[in-house]
């Protein structure tokens, strides 16, 4: 049980983090800094976050 409650919160802070990645990456595209080195790594950050939940889904994992 212990180990559901895991996947649990862990599933819950990459949804999390995905969501709050998105909303740096508005503000950096509203402060016309798409091109600094900030603005790619959280793009690259995203797009990982994004395969993993990709995965969840695939497994019926998660509804997003």
């Amino acid at each position: 049980m212990e180990r559901l409650e895991n996947f649990e919160k862990a599933l819950q802070d990459i949804l999390n983090e995905y969501d709050n990645l998105g909303n740096q990456l508005e503000k950096l595209r509203n402060d016309g800094k798409m091109k600094t080195t900030k603005f790619r790594e959280l793009l690259g950050k995203k797009l990982v976050y994004n395969m993993i939940i990709t995965i969840f889904k695939r497994y019926n994992l998660i509804d997003k």
